[in-house]
């Protein structure tokens, strides 16, 4: 870094108000070379509090393993942190990692520099009515069952959308939840959509056939979390994103990219995999890391499927189809 004069004359201002941008972790292109001279990538994973295997805490670990192929010619140039909520945020203003995948940034602590720059998962609340043949109505002045930590703001508009007032009772843990169910003491549960379906694959010798209402209201965006003060590093994580989404637009999956490389006279398609163009060198990364990415983990509805359609949970995509498609992962 060039010394000169002049940032002797502004150190004692920056002392005289507290340092600031003095300690800020991430200026322009500063996380990138941090990165690469450690020579492997720190990448944070939320821990969910509802299971202790989630297939959004595997997904996370999977897009970390994905962004270091990217960065280096090796999956395992990656250190897997594991987060909560309360220190997540904490962590990377601190640069004690490089970047959050699969979190709700709205969700974690010291969040004024933080930027959601790709979302790839929306795990929006689901309430389920247990009871067959129950409808919504019959909601009114029953108990609604869910968990502490689960956002109640949808609910509330989940009731003035349809008309029904009903409790909300909240437990602290899975099993409480589970207990009362069982007791048939809940006519209803709300939980997000991927801790929904596994609740209900536990329950379903209880009650078998619940019908499910998805809750358009309340957005829980997952994406990958970066400082918001690095324009680089914005610029690499978010192609990197944006690339497993429009290679499934492309239909380009890991079984057919070798095919497509040297086939495709498509000028998108030969830039998305680095066949022409500077794409990659622009980004500081080599001109192969799109289709390095490809080959190994595929596109976007590979990773999806391997982690929510594999025989332990069978989720329909819904709002985690591309915009295309009738859902709301877009690339912009």
């Amino acid at each position: 870094m060039k010394q000169n004069i002049t940032q002797y004359i502004w150190y004692p201002l920056l002392v005289a108000i507290g340092y600031i941008g003095l300690f800020s972790y991430s200026n322009a292109g500063e996380v990138r070379d941090r990165v690469e001279d450690r020579g492997y990538l720190r990448c944070g994973v939320v821990k969910t509090t509802f299971l202790s295997k989630s297939p959004i805490d595997d997904m996370g670990r999977e897009l970390c393993r994905g962004l270091a192929l990217a960065l280096f010619p090796d999956p395992s140039a990656v250190k897997l942190i594991t987060l909560n909520e309360s220190n997540a945020g904490r962590n990377l203003a601190e640069g004690k990692v490089d970047v959050i995948a699969l979190a709700d940034n709205r969700l974690l602590s010291h969040q004024e520099h933080h930027q959601n720059i790709a979302t790839l998962f929306l795990n929006n609340l689901d309430v389920a009515i247990l009871f067959k043949g129950y409808r919504v109505d019959d909601l009114n002045g029953k108990k609604i069952c869910s968990l502490e930590w689960v956002d109640k703001t949808s609910l509330a508009i989940f009731s003035q959308k349809h008309q029904v007032s009903f409790g909300v009772v909240s437990y602290k843990s899975e099993g409480e939840l589970f207990k009362a169910v069982k007791s048939h003491g809940c006519r209803a549960v709300a939980l997000p959509r991927v801790e929904q379906s596994i609740f209900l694959q536990k329950i379903s010798g209880i009650f078998p056939d619940p019908l499910v209402l998805s809750s358009s209201s309340s957005n829980n965006s997952l994406g990958m979390i970066v400082s918001s003060r690095d324009v680089d590093w914005k610029e690499i994580v978010q192609f990197y994103a944006h690339t497993l989404l429009d290679s499934e637009r492309w239909d380009i999956n890991s079984q057919n990219v070798d095919y497509i490389a040297s086939t495709t006279l498509n000028p998108e398609v030969q830039k998305l995999l680095g066949v022409k163009g500077s794409f990659g060198t622009e980004l500081g990364l080599d001109s192969n890391w799109s289709y390095r990415v490809l080959q190994r983990y595929g596109n976007y509805q590979e990773i999806y499927e391997r982690h929510f359609v594999n025989g332990t949970i069978t989720l329909e995509r819904g709002p985690n189809k591309l915009v295309a498609n009738g859902g709301v992962l877009a690339v912009n």
